[in-house]
């Protein structure tokens, strides 16, 4: 049997994230991988969110690196990195690579460049363990992912290294292959998400259903990891000044939510993930303020599968999220996807693949009544078309299992250069290292002022007669 390494598992409070593991796992098991003898490769985890990771990633070894326990973000990182791709194959004797069968990368939209290049390190890390692999001639695999835009020389270096370097790849989403470059040979496949594939997906009973509950599942706009931390953290506080009712999505939703309840039905405000708990704390207070906590409820749900639970029994769901749409849509929840361009295009581009278009609604700086309009028709449609969509999903499973099956089966690995994409990389890791050890000699020089005004203080407090000044 066939024992892979996968990175990374994703550790998060984001139970979408912990879908793309579930789902990554029960996809290899079908393709009859041993799981046992199989790794996850966590990058630097948050010990607050292991549990939850673990237990979606259970039956794998687990690896954390940097293996040394180095912290992320600081001068450290960047040499490690620089070392990392200098010399990939060191990478592969630190994580034990030469033991494994398979190399998996997992699904998820890491791979693009921001416009502000915050997201550099966390892209060297995400592309380090197939460079560690070419140096080893070990196949890769590269699950459906939203992938690009790519603004830089490395970045196109990068982009040439997916399509000809690694054995098999896939988007997630339409979009991202409208991105893609030109002339970079074979197309890559758009295949679903490996969170479709999380176990125990399939439509509820009619019983087991409240058919007369509109379930909102909603994130800020300009927030997340296209905007960046510092910008995501700027918009938050920005949001809190108003209590979040200065936030369209808080207006979107509300308004969207308060006509289901003048209609007589019920509303459930679902926590995805703990960025999106302060405002959906908001939203559901604002709507039990109009209907009263008997029609409204907040569920944060405490594990992965009662959130999957909770949006299986939905009557419908509107949301901001994509994950909510892949596991609520499985479960044959009619579904209406909202973004934001800050959002990336996943889902619009999600939406179009389910051949269903019109049902991913853009939000940005529009009026609240006419995206209200467009959320009405899609939910009307969908509502009509849950059948079909649900038939759809099930049928683009068995491609993805083929896909994955095959690209296990196939004996070749791909020869491919990779030097021009590592000494693009390494340019821009030198030109950070220089940047982050600038700001960490003036944090040093800041400090010691600092702490030369403390002793001062302290002496004159000390002195004779200091106590009359």
């Amino acid at each position: 049997m066939t024992r892979t390494m996968l990175f990374y598992g994703h550790v998060a409070s984001n139970w979408g994230d912990l879908a793309i593991n579930a789902g990554a796992l029960e996809l290899m098991r079908r393709a009859e991988v041993d799981i046992e003898g199989s790794t996850a490769v966590l990058l630097a985890p948050s010990d607050q969110f292991r549990r939850q990771a673990g237990f979606t990633l259970k039956g794998t070894k687990q690896l954390i690196v940097p293996s040394d326990g180095r912290a992320r973000g600081g001068r450290d990182e960047v040499e490690l990195l620089i070392d990392y791709v200098a010399h990939p194959h060191q990478f592969a004797e630190d994580v034990g690579m030469a033991d494994v069968d398979l190399v998996v990368l997992n699904a998820g939209e890491h791979l693009f460049e921001s416009a502000t290049g915050e997201n550099l390190i966390d892209l060297v890390w995400r592309i380090l363990p197939a460079l560690a692999a070419q140096s080893l001639k070990k196949p890769v695999v590269l699950l459906p992912s939203t992938v690009g835009p790519f603004r830089t020389s490395f970045g196109t270096a990068l982009e040439e290294f997916l399509h000809q370097g690694v054995d098999a790849a896939a988007y997630r989403d339409l979009e991202s292959r409208r991105l893609e470059s030109p002339d970079l040979g074979q197309e890559l496949p758009v295949l679903l998400d490996p969170g479709f594939f999380v176990p125990g997906l399939r439509a509820q009973e009619d019983e087991n259903r409240d058919e007369d509950v509109l379930g909102i599942v909603l994130r800020p706009e300009d927030m997340g990891i296209r905007p960046g931390p510092r910008r995501s953290a700027f918009v938050q506080n920005k949001l809190r000044e108003s209590q979040f009712r200065s936030s369209q999505a808080f207006q979107l939703f509300t308004s969207v939510a308060e006509a289901h309840l003048a209609d007589g039905g019920r509303v459930k405000v679902i926590v995805q993930t703990r960025a999106d708990r302060e405002i959906s704390t908001a939203v559901a207070d604002h709507l039990i303020e109009i209907a009263g906590s008997d029609r409204v409820e907040l569920i944060d749900p405490a594990g992965f599968r009662s959130f999957v639970d909770e949006l299986g029994r939905l009557g419908a769901l509107v949301t901001s999220r994509f994950h909510s749409v892949i596991l609520a849509s499985s479960q044959a929840v009619p579904t209406v996807g909202v973004y934001s361009e800050t959002h990336g295009h996943k889902m619009p581009g999600l939406f179009e693949l389910l051949k269903f278009p019109d049902c991913a609604v853009r939000l940005d700086d529009r009026s609240i009544s006419a995206v209200r309009d467009e959320v009405d028709a899609a939910l009307s449609t969908v509502r009509g078309s849950i059948d079909e969509i649900h038939n759809r999903i099930r049928a683009n499973r068995t491609l993805v299992r083929r896909w994955f099956a095959e690209a296990i089966a196939s004996q070749e690995t791909t020869i491919f250069d990779t030097s021009a994409l590592r000494i693009e990389a390494l340019a821009l890791l030198y030109r950070a290292g220089l940047e982050r050890a600038q700001k960490e000699s003036l944090s040093q020089v800041l400090q010691a002022v600092h702490d030369l005004r403390d002793a001062d203080s302290r002496s004159d407090g000390n002195a004779p007669g200091a106590e009359l000044r």
